[in-house]
């Protein structure tokens, strides 16, 4: 909706948003407050919000022209100064006033910034992320239309013996979104084809891919280069629908044998759905690697050095970003994601091989641009992560490892950056989006530093964060960290 089609401006919308997330975090919060003016007398705050002895002072600008609000702010010795400027160029900045901090940013930074500067635990829910979808119990009364009406037309053309082929391949196309149905066999890349037959069907029979394009219910295109081009198989709009009927079928089939599974997993279920995530462009889906395929690149005549499996398993996790649309803080199901491919990878694959028994998983494989292979996986559709995360809960003390996560997760990061301000930019983004407190990293480099790994933090903004003086040790040292936390979960039986 247009905010000046109602009536609002965009600065009254993002002012009321501010009034509703202070309430949200249990502040009393009113819009066009009494303030001291810089001119002298008595003027008004934007928004001013109240809890307890705690007070907030929020100021909303169009520019960065922000001196004469910064100094509204600092006159009235609010106990946490905000500048929201709705044309900024920069996620945060920072202005001092008498000796006092004003943050400037915008308005899609101010949530993440306000829960560090108040310290609010990972575990509490967002205001920006309440609407996480809760499907409804088993899928009750999900419709088959779309199932029935690909029956009716198979038996229309006569055709009702491959009715559970098609719809168990049409579960794998759906389950995949780009499933390999022909692999070349018979090629040189210096004279193109070498036989007649250069394509070979792989994982559904051609006579079934036959039935599937006729009934419009996948799309082939051929991707890839060299021998590793392939034809696959995508669902088309119909397909959609029809895959998604097919997996809540399954879903409602299966309740008892999901529910004592969820059972059997306890807590550590909530871990492995979440640190299973994967996101492809426009959909979700849970994923385990199975294998990882190494492309390991010859340097001097010697293969690089194989690196570490747990700081890998750190560096490879999913960003923040990845998990903008949940409404866990970013740090939980990093952390989960890091405990899957830790300390409860045999769990994960053993529970993805469970639902492989109930035709809700498949072997798949995730390819570069080029159609050569990155990782095999096993994986499963959406609707199982809905459906199982309803039967679990988070286990009570993930948050607190999740921040301790964090902090090493952020100075493994910066330590892999060689340029001081990309490395001092990168710190204070994973700073406010991790909501990490500085002093926790602090404190962690300092006990770096007596061991003679590290410099202690470096405040100073021209400056990387850190400098490192043991990179074996460096690298020692957060490989023991992540260890320890991820075997506290591995001990929990």
């Amino acid at each position: 909706m247009n905010p000046e089609s109602a009536g609002k401006t965009w600065h009254d919308v993002v002012k009321e948003s501010v009034v509703n997330l202070l309430r949200f975090y249990g502040f009393t919060a009113s819009s066009e407050a009494p303030a001291r003016i810089p001119e002298g007398g008595w003027g008004r705050a934007d928004v001013v919000g109240r809890k307890g002895n705690t007070t907030i002072g929020v100021e909303i600008v169009d520019t960065g022209d922000v001196a004469r609000d910064a100094k509204k702010l600092a006159m009235n010795n609010y106990d946490y100064r905000y500048i929201i400027v709705l044309r900024h160029s920069k996620k945060v900045d920072e202005v001092v006033v008498d000796g006092k901090r004003i943050k400037v940013l915008d308005i899609d930074s101010f949530e993440h910034e306000l829960r560090r500067d108040l310290g609010v635990p990972p575990d509490y829910p967002y205001s920006s992320r309440t609407k996480e979808e809760k499907p409804p119990e088993v899928f009750v009364g999900a419709s088959e239309r779309e199932i029935n009406r690909i029956i009716e037309e198979l038996e229309e053309y006569g055709l009702e013996n491959f009715a559970d082929e098609v719809l168990n391949a049409l579960g794998m196309v759906y389950i995949s979104r780009d499933l390999p149905v022909e692999v070349r066999v018979h090629y040189n890349p210096m004279t193109g084809p070498t036989a007649p037959n250069e394509y070979e069907s792989v994982n559904i029979k051609p006579q079934v891919l036959s039935i599937l394009q006729r009934l419009n219910l996948v799309n082939i295109s051929r991707k890839g280069t060299g021998y590793a081009r392939k034809a696959f198989a995508s669902p088309s709009e119909r397909g959609l629908k029809a895959g998604h009927e097919l997996i809540l079928k399954r879903l409602r089939e299966h309740k008892a044998e999901l529910e004592e599974l969820a059972r059997e997993y306890g807590d550590k279920l909530w871990i492995i759905l979440y640190g299973s995530l994967w996101y492809t462009p426009n959909h979700f889906s849970l994923e385990v690697v199975l294998k990882e395929y190494e492309y390991t690149p010859i340097t001097g005549g010697r293969y690089a050095k194989k690196e570490d499996p747990i700081l890998k398993a750190a560096r490879s996790i999913f960003p923040w970003s990845y998990y903008s649309e949940l409404s866990e803080h970013p740090t939980i199901p990093m952390f989960s994601n890091f405990l899957v491919k830790t300390a409860l990878r045999d769990d994960a694959l053993r529970f993805f091989s469970e639902l492989e028994r109930y035709g809700l998983t498949i072997q798949d494989t995730e390819r570069n641009s080029r159609g050569e292979p990155i990782y095999d996986v096993l994986k499963a559709p959406i609707e199982v992560f809905q459906y199982l995360v309803t039967k679990t809960k988070r286990p009570a003390n993930l948050g607190y490892y999740a921040q301790k996560f964090g902090v090493l997760y952020t100075i493994l990061t910066i330590g892999d950056l060689y340029d001081p301000r990309v490395a001092r930019e990168r710190y204070e983004e994973l700073l406010q989006k991790l909501e990490l407190n500085e002093s926790a990293v602090a404190e962690v480099l300092a006990d770096m530093n007596r061991r003679g790994i590290t410099s202690r933090l470096i405040t100073d903004p021209e400056k990387a964060p850190f400098i490192i003086l043991d990179m074996k040790g460096f690298e020692d040292y957060l490989k023991f960290s992540l260890a320890t936390i991820s075997d506290y979960f591995n001990s929990r039986g």
